[in-house]
């Protein structure tokens, strides 16, 4: 005899803010959203205060957690052999943390599930950088790879092969052109034809997201 339906479990509601929403708030709960077993992340200054948060941590515990990685982060800048330091990944017995070093002594700190140190992919922080470095004004890195988020419909046999690209407020069909190699588990990666016969890459991970190595909206 069948046991009564499971039902899917629901990530309960964040608590609730202490600190006013600003223009990183909507930024920082798409990383949330992107990165599977994210707990929670916050920007922090150089001296430890937290400029926004997301998450369904607790804000207070987040925020010791980020001005402590913050501590950590600025001691590795002043050794001779950490000072270009860009990223540190740490994964431990309870969590596991993420911290992206970013201009003028900030930094982005992620918590996660334990087995959640390397989940994040890094078009997905290439994604989120470029969004808080164009809500700061701060001028990208000429030596960082570009990934951008776009909207595609996919082929109704099969939901991770791409048929069209939405641009500029339409659709645009596009023509697979070879498949691409070396991506991790469960990433699909294609070479792509727009229309207008410009060529880019799309690249399909794991959650449904799919990231174009080119500003679509440039491209059309």
């Amino acid at each position: 005899m069948n046991g009564p339906p499971r039902t899917k479990s629901r990530r309960p509601p964040p608590p609730p803010r202490d600190q006013e929403i600003s223009g990183f708030t909507g930024i920082l709960e798409r990383l949330i959203q992107s990165v599977p077993g994210a707990k929670g992340a916050a920007i922090v200054d150089g001296e430890g205060e937290t400029v926004d948060y997301a998450g369904p941590m607790d804000p207070f515990e987040l925020k010791i957690c980020a001005a402590h990685w913050q501590i950590v982060l600025g001691d590795l800048r002043e050794t001779r052999h950490f000072a270009e330091l860009q990223q540190i990944t740490v994964r431990a017995r309870g969590r596991s943390y993420v911290i992206r070093q970013l201009p003028e002594r900030y930094a982005l700190v992620i918590v996660l599930h334990r087995h959640a140190a390397f989940a994040g992919s890094e078009r997905t922080f290439e994604e989120i950088d470029a969004a808080l470095y164009a809500e700061v004004g701060w001028p990208r890195p000429s030596r960082s790879a570009k990934w951008f988020r776009v909207d595609v419909e996919t082929q109704p046999h099969d939901h991770s092969r791409p048929r069209r690209l939405r641009a500029a407020g339409r659709w645009l069909t596009i023509e697979v052109m070879g498949s691409m190699v070396g991506l991790r588990r469960r990433e699909k990666g294609f070479r792509v034809r727009l229309p207008s016969g410009a060529e880019m890459l799309l690249v399909r991970e794991c959650r449904g997201r799919w990231y174009a190595d080119e500003h679509i909206e440039d491209l059309t």
